[in-house]
C-alpha cells in the first residue's frame, strides 16, 4: 500500500478529541500515525518542500519502492482569509504531481469547503492526488 493510501485510511480512522490548537491536532495525528505505521516509516512535522512548509510529511517504503504524502492540517476553517491561505499552501505543494491530504479539524464552514473543492476540482476529478478528510469537533461529554 502506498503512503498516500495508508495515511488517508489512518487519517480517516484517527479519533481526535477536541483540542485547543492546530499544533495539538498535528501532534495527536503524528502520534497516531507513528503508532500505526511501520517502524521504518519516515514521519516529519513542519517539513520544508518547494518553498512552503507542510504540517506532516510521510515517506514509506513499499513493494514498488518509496512513496510520500504531504499532510496539511487546519483547525476551524471558518473565514475566507483562512481559505485563501490554505489554497496558496496546497497550490505550492503541486497536488497535480504530489500526494496531498488536507485534514480539516473542528469547525469547517461548508461554503468554504465547497469553494476549496471547486478550486481544486475535487468533485470532478476521480484520479486526484488530493484528498480532504473532515474531523468535526467532538461534542463534550454530557455531565452525569
Amino acid at each position: 500500500m502506498s503512503a498516500y493510501d495508508s495515511v488517508t485510511k489512518l487519517t480517516e480512522e484517527w479519533p481526535p478529541k477536541a483540542l485547543p490548537t492546530e499544533l495539538a491536532y498535528r501532534d495527536s495525528l503524528i502520534a497516531f500515525l507513528r503508532e500505526r505505521l511501520e517502524p521504518d516509516t519516515k514521519i516529519e512535522p513542519e517539513y520544508r518542500h518547494g518553498g512552503t512548509t507542510t504540517d506532516v510529511y510521510v515517506k514509506q517504503s513499499g513493494f514498488f519502492g518509496e512513496s510520500e504524502v504531504f499532510v496539511e492540517l487546519k483547525r476551524n476553517l471558518t473565514q475566507k482569509a483562512q481559505l485563501d491561505r490554505l489554497v496558496g499552501q496546497i497550490a505550492s505543494l503541486h497536488p497535480d504531481k504530489n500526494n496531498v491530504i488536507v485534514v480539516l479539524c473542528g469547525e469547517t464552514n461548508p461554503a468554504l469547503l465547497s469553494r476549496f473543492k471547486e478550486l481544486f476540482r475535487l468533485d470532478r476529478v476521480m484520479w486526484s492526488k488530493l484528498t480532504v478528510v473532515l474531523k468535526p469537533a467532538s461534542k463534550p461529554a454530557k455531565p452525569r
